[in-house]
């Protein structure tokens, strides 16, 4: 029964695949406009990260571009169809996520489909590298929809993650350009608002705490529940510590309200992730990359990880987390107490080792990168 499910569906997909197709194919008929840039985001409703960071770039070096802003599903839909007339004629599509219009048609060669992944560095395995395992897609559907494929140009932080990232977009090691991650440019010029903690939170150590994106039901990674462990730890910290917690934006946001019963806890989703790092005196995660952007403001980072023999077999990491970050590695519910009580104001932490490998710039990333866009016709 289960493989007659998996026929149908896949029937349908290649249906779908192949009207969608057509309709391209009509549509691209027309010539393209070189003046219109399509900008696709998921992960909020408004610019943040690499594309605020990039679009910025753009308008302050070619305000003659039109740029329009659009959000897409990420299912097969009749809402998706919405989208094949705003990128049929585009001069560039730039992407920081999944873009399934991109993976269903044969891209024209007039138009830059440009992906600015919104992660630093290389650390979990994800697109093809995932291939045919519990948490990634399956081969028979790959041939279907042949995700993070028909990118023209690819944008990663260093030299070194070039090769995961080829093999994860399934793609020649040449379209990948490690200028570096544009959200860098903004680091530290965008920052929380005192105002958006009250004065005792603010006299506090603010411990950053980001989970990475946790897959559900037969995908899912391993059985870590962030939400239990915070409820059980808050009453454990000393009175000198905030934490911080930002739970991932694809995450059910009614379960983690559960958290504002404590008072030391702050529970954000206002601000992006970024803007929280200038002011945070430590951070903590599992498996997220935004890891290594903290590195570069040298202070202390840990990784909470029981389940890593799990996740690792589940999902997969690019290298073994000792090689991949600096930051502290804790298994156990209590290490991760005493990690956070130990923390104090303005520490310093060696990162330097992690920074190397995961950044080749740091500065002027977004012009270095539209200048490249732009010479590269």
């Amino acid at each position: 029964m289960e493989n007659l499910k998996k026929t149908i569906q896949y029937t349908i997909q290649r249906i779908y695949k192949a009207i969608y197709r057509f309709f391209y194919f009509v549509l691209e008929q027309k010539s393209v406009d070189d003046k219109k840039i399509v900008v696709y985001t998921y992960r909020s409703n408004q610019l943040e990260g690499n594309l605020k960071a990039v679009v910025r770039e753009i308008r302050a070096k070619h305000p003659d571009m039109h740029i329009e802003i659009r959000k897409a599903p990420k299912q097969m839909s009749l809402a998706l169809f919405k989208e094949l007339p705003a990128i049929a004629n585009a001069k560039m599509v730039l992407l920081d996520d999944y873009f399934l219009p991109v993976y269903l048609i044969n891209p024209r060669k007039e138009t830059k489909f440009v992906q600015l992944w919104h992660a630093a560095g290389a650390f979990k395995k994800f697109g093809y590298s995932t291939k045919d395992t519990k948490f990634g897609p399956s081969s028979k559907y790959l041939r279907i929809v042949p995700v993070h494929m028909h990118y023209s140009h690819v944008y990663v932080s260093s030299k070194a993650v070039v090769p995961y990232y080829a093999e994860a977009f399934n793609m020649p090691q040449n379209q990948v350009y490690p200028l570096g991650i544009p959200r860098t440019d903004l680091l530290g010029e965008e920052v929380v608002p005192n105002e958006a903690l009250t004065p005792i939170q603010r006299s506090r150590c603010k411990v950053l705490i980001a989970p990475t994106y946790r897959a559900k039901d037969g995908q899912s990674e391993s059985n870590l529940d962030w939400l239990a462990v915070l409820e059980q730890i808050a009453p454990q910290l000393a009175p000198h510590i905030q934490l911080i917690v930002m739970p991932h934006p694809y995450s059910n946001r009614e379960q983690w309200q559960a958290l504002t019963q404590f008072e030391n806890i702050l529970l954000d989703y206002q601000y992006p992730l970024n803007e929280w790092m200038p002011i945070a005196d430590a951070f903590i995660t599992d498996y997220s990359s935004a890891i290594f952007e903290y590195a570069l403001f040298e202070r202390p980072l840990a990784h909470y990880v029981p389940d890593l023999a799990q996740y690792t077999s589940s999902r997969g990491l690019y290298r073994p987390l000792e090689d991949i970050s600096d930051g502290t590695i804790l298994q156990q519910q209590q290490a991760l107490v005493s990690w956070i009580n130990n923390r104090t104001t303005n520490e310093y932490y060696d990162t330097s080792r992690m920074v190397s490998f995961n950044f080749s710039h740091t500065k002027n990333v977004s012009q270095k990168i539209v200048q490249h866009l732009f010479e590269s016709d």
